[in-house]
C-alpha cells in the first residue's frame, strides 16, 4: 500500500515544483510582457504564454545560454550572435542575446514587422484565443497543438489579466494628421472602450478649421462618427464659417495607432476662396497617434 502513496506524492512533488517555476516566470517577466504589449499591442498573456512554453519556463538550453525564450531562428536577416541546438531538424540556428529583455523586443519585432502576422492585429488585444489559433495559423509553430497548448497556459495561470491593463493604460493621445485637402494637423484623442472623441486643427495654409467630435466602433477596429467646428478663412474678407462633417474610420494597431479617416464637411455658408466657392468639402487624413 505504501508504494501507491509514495508515487502518488512524487508526482504532486513534480507538479508542484512545475508551477512553482512557472509562476516565478511570470512574476519575473510579467512587466516585460506587459511594456511589449503598450508599445507594439501583443497580447502580454501570448507573449508570456509562448515565452513559458519555448523557454520551459526560462530552464531551456536556448534561454540559459542564448537568453533566447521564444525560439526564434536565425533567418537570412539576423546579424547578431547564434546558437546551435536541434529543434525540427538537427543543428538548427537560433538567436543569441545579451538580454532576455532583449529577445522579448525580438519577439515583438518578429510579429509586427512580417506580412504573414499581420492579420493578428487585426484582433483585440484581449482576445488570447485568437492570438493563439492565428499564430499557429501563420506558422510560428509546426506543432498542431499549438494554440492549445498556449490556451491552456493562459486559462491555467489567469495570464489574460495582464491583457486588461490596456483598459487603464494611456487613453488620451495626441497627434499629428496628414492628408487632403488639410495638408497638416494637431489634435487630441481620448478612447474610451468603443468610443473615440477628439479635438483637432487642420490647415491646407490657404484656409483651416477647427473641429470637435465623436466616432463610434461599428466593426473590428472600423469606427463611423460625426464631428462639427468652423472654418476659418484669412485673406480678402475674413470669415468663420460653421460646418458639421461626417467620417469613416479605421483604426490600424501595430507598431504605432494610425487612423485612416475619410469624409465630408459641409459648411452652414459658401466658402469662398478667390473666384470660387463652395460648401462640400471631401477630406482624407492619416492621423498618427503620438507614443
Amino acid at each position: 500500500m505504501k508504494r501507491p502513496f509514495f508515487i502518488l506524492y512524487i508526482f504532486c512533488v513534480v507538479v508542484s515544483s512545475a508551477q512553482n517555476k512557472t509562476q516565478k516566470y511570470i512574476d519575473k517577466y510579467s512587466q516585460i510582457a506587459v511594456d511589449e504589449m503598450n508599445r507594439y499591442n501583443i497580447p502580454a498573456s501570448i507573449t508570456l504564454a509562448q515565452g513559458i512554453l519555448e523557454s520551459g519556463n526560462g530552464e531551456s538550453r536556448l534561454a540559459t545560454e542564448g537568453k533566447n525564450h521564444f525560439g526564434i531562428k536565425c533567418h537570412a536577416n539576423w546579424n547578431g550572435g547564434t546558437i546551435i541546438a536541434d529543434d525540427d531538424e538537427k543543428g538548427e540556428c537560433f538567436r543569441k542575446y545579451l538580454a532576455v529583455s532583449d529577445s522579448y523586443r525580438d519577439h515583438s519585432l518578429f510579429l509586427s514587422e512580417r506580412d504573414r502576422y499581420s492579420f493578428l492585429f487585426k484582433y483585440k488585444k484581449k482576445d488570447y484565443k485568437k492570438w493563439a489559433k492565428g499564430l499557429k495559423k501563420a506558422g510560428y509553430a509546426t506543432n498542431p497543438k499549438y494554440p492549445t497548448l498556449l490556451i491552456d497556459l493562459i486559462e491555467k495561470y489567469d495570464l489574460s489579466r495582464f491583457d486588461k491593463e490596456t483598459e487603464t493604460e494611456r487613453q488620451l493621445y495626441f497627434a499629428n494628421s496628414y492628408g487632403l485637402p488639410y495638408l497638416t494637423g494637431i489634435g487630441g484623442y481620448y478612447f474610451k472602450k468603443e468610443s473615440l472623441y477628439f479635438m483637432e486643427v487642420n490647415t491646407s495654409f490657404v484656409f483651416s478649421e477647427a473641429s470637435v467630435g465623436y466616432d463610434h466602433e461599428i466593426l473590428n477596429m472600423l469606427y463611423a462618427g460625426v464631428n462639427t467646428g468652423i472654418f476659418y478663412v484669412p485673406f480678402n474678407k475674413p470669415s468663420v464659417i460653421p460646418h458639421i462633417s461626417s467620417e469613416l474610420m479605421h483604426k490600424r494597431e501595430k507598431q504605432k495607432i494610425i487612423l485612416i479617416r475619410g469624409g465630408v464637411q459641409i459648411t452652414l455658408s459658401d466658402i469662398h476662396l478667390f473666384t470660387e466657392s463652395f460648401n462640400i468639402l471631401p477630406y482624407f487624413k492619416l492621423t498618427y497617434l503620438l507614443n
